[in-house]
């Protein structure tokens, strides 16, 4: 068993370390998915744009895992941008180091905190992300039946999927 896992909000001081965990997670889990260029500029980016990113939040939060001071975990969501009753994920990732650790689920609950007063989670994943599918659906996210193309710079645009699912109920 690991370290306790703290979840707060983050801060500008974080910067460097939710780039860090973002680029590592993309490179883990995503380099049989996009082509060699494309891929180191999508990584490298991950690392480099989180000072911009948490400058520009308009609206969103972002929240941290740490375990031994160290940010293993990270999530941003707010409101979806085409239902103002929804929430959205836009991202929720973790250090392959930590992977099958419980972080994920811990950072998870400290989303749906913050997302109460939802009627609904919403996110999309690439349809390739095997492992980021298996992990949203075992924590009860659902596939809405919506697929959209996106092109992440190389004009050739990748399948993403939505998932949803509304908040757990209160103990």
């Amino acid at each position: 068993m690991g370290a306790p896992v703290l979840v707060r909000e983050a801060t500008p001081a974080d910067a460097s370390e939710i780039g860090r965990v973002h680029a590592e997670a993309w490179r883990a889990a995503y380099q049989d998915l996009f082509e060699g260029d494309l891929f180191r500029v999508l990584v490298e980016r991950r690392r480099t744009g989180w000072p911009a990113r948490l400058a520009n939040l308009r609206g969103d939060t972002v929240l941290v895992a740490l375990r031994t001071d160290r940010v293993v975990a990270f999530a941003r969501h707010g409101t979806h941008p085409d239902n103002p009753h929804d929430g959205e994920l836009r991202a929720l990732y973790t250090h392959p180091g930590s992977w099958g650790s419980g972080v994920a689920q811990t950072l998870l609950d400290g989303v749906w905190e913050g997302s109460a007063g939802y009627r609904r989670l919403r996110l999309w994943t690439l349809t390739g992300a095997n492992r980021a599918r298996r992990f949203y659906t075992s924590a009860g996210f659902v596939e809405t039946g919506l697929i959209r193309e996106r092109d992440y710079g190389d004009g050739r645009p990748v399948l993403e999927v939505e998932y949803a699912r509304r908040p757990p109920n209160p103990s």
